[in-house]
Order: C-alpha cells, then sequence, then structure tokens
C-alpha cells in the first residue's frame, strides 16, 4: 500500500563477485555503485537476496540518499500546496464578486399594483438571483395578490433543476443566510406585495415536515370488510 512513498532502490554487482552494491542514486552513473566503485561487468538482481552480503560503505550512503529523496518530495509537494491556495483564493474572491454583483435590485410596482413594463426592462437580470426574481414577478402577476405556496414551490424546483451543478452552488452563495431557495423566494413574493397561501414556512418545524410528506405521499384509503360467521 505504501510502495509508492517509500525511495526505490537498485542493485548492482560485479558478476564474478558475491557483494551486492547500491545503484548510483546520487550521481546517476550507470556502472557505478553508490559507493563510487565501479564494474566491468555489472550484473543488475532485481532484489538483494538475504544470503548476499551488502556493501557496507554502499549502506552509509543510503542515509544521504534517502534525504535527497525525501526534500524532493516535500518541494514538490510545498509547490502542489502553494498552487492549490492560489487556486483557492480566487474562487473566494471569484465568490466575493458574485456576492457583491447580487445585490437586489427590486421592481417597484405603481399605485394601481401592477408592475409596469419600462421597469421591468430596466430590471436587467445579473445574478442568479435576479433571474429567479423575474420569473417571480411573472408567477406573481398571474394571481390577484395571493400566490398558492404550492405553485410557488413548483416554480422554484422548475428554476433549480435548469441550473448546473457549480450554479446551485453560486446560487446557495448567493441566498446566504436566508437558508433556503424556497424560503428566500417566499420574503420575495412578499417583498412584491403578494401573500403565499398554505405557507409552511411560517410554520413550526412539524408542521413543514408534514405538507412535505403529504406532497410525497397519499394515505392509504381505508377500506371496510364484512367478516361473516364462523360455522
Amino acid at each position: 500500500m505504501f510502495a509508492d512513498v517509500e525511495p526505490p532502490h537498485r542493485f548492482v554487482r560485479e558478476t564474478s563477485a558475491s557483494v551486492v552494491h547500491h545503484a548510483d542514486y546520487l550521481n546517476h552513473r550507470d556502472g557505478h555503485a553508490l559507493c563510487g566503485v565501479a564494474f566491468e561487468n555489472p550484473a543488475t538482481p532485481a532484489q538483494a537476496d538475504s544470503a548476499d552480503a551488502m556493501c557496507p560503505d554502499c549502506e552509509a550512503q543510503l542515509v544521504v540518499y534517502h534525504l535527497e529523496w525525501w526534500r524532493e518530495k516535500a518541494q514538490v509537494a510545498t509547490a502542489e500546496l502553494e498552487e492549490l491556495r492560489v487556486q483557492y483564493r480566487e474562487l473566494q474572491e471569484y465568490a466575493d464578486t458574485q456576492r457583491r454583483q447580487s445585490t437586489p435590485t427590486r421592481v417597484e410596482k405603481d399605485p394601481s399594483g401592477e408592475i409596469s413594463a419600462s421597469e421591468q426592462a430596466e430590471a436587467v437580470p445579473t445574478t442568479l438571483l435576479d433571474h429567479a426574481r423575474q420569473e417571480l414577478a411573472a408567477l406573481c402577476r398571474q394571481f390577484d395578490g395571493a400566490l398558492p405556496y404550492f405553485r410557488l414551490k413548483n416554480t422554484m424546483q422548475a428554476f433549480s433543476d435548469k441550473l448546473e451543478t457549480h450554479e446551485r452552488v453560486l446560487l446557495a452563495q448567493e441566498i446566504g443566510a436566508d437558508g433556503s431557495l424556497i424560503r428566500w423566494a417566499t420574503m420575495e413574493v412578499e417583498a412584491l406585495g403578494c401573500s403565499v397561501l398554505n405557507n409552511p414556512v411560517q410554520r413550526d418545524p412539524d408542521g413543514m415536515w408534514d405538507d412535505w410528506v403529504q406532497d410525497s405521499y397519499q394515505a392509504p384509503k381505508k377500506t371496510k370488510r364484512r367478516l361473516g360467521r364462523s360455522r
């Protein structure tokens, strides 16, 4: 499991000799041992046998080789870590920019209660929340000041389903402390002057849970059975 994080070893010896040397890890010279011995007819066994005699001078140089190997690994890891830090700072700056740009652009209603076309045109969507506001404004115009909760929930669910994964992450960052898309949407609808009918967001958590369960499951119908008398 940990073979990739250990310094690799290669062995070499003279064909006619029994002493096994380590390869020249430090200077990378072919035909030389770590201790500096040069070979005329080198043989490279795959691994040192327990019965073979290891060169003590090569063994003494292993400490230097291991230090060099681990130093190189540490430098590579440090460079990768610094690159990740740079990417993290860039992502933070991007998220901060998106958060600053998500300042709400309110579309005020005229005294008659209608949102004029000119005011809608001026509210150019620049963030994901701005696009969601446009859909909420269009939804509110379909109802006379009272918006059913299930229509609000379905509209926001459809809006969320159209987003890519990274866009959902940005949307959550834009929503921030409001907690969830449906809670944010509820407050936006009320800011537009509409009320939300049967709104579980303003109720206790148990009531919200019951509503979600009721939306997903229908209670089974009870059937009455007439039991005959046993004979």
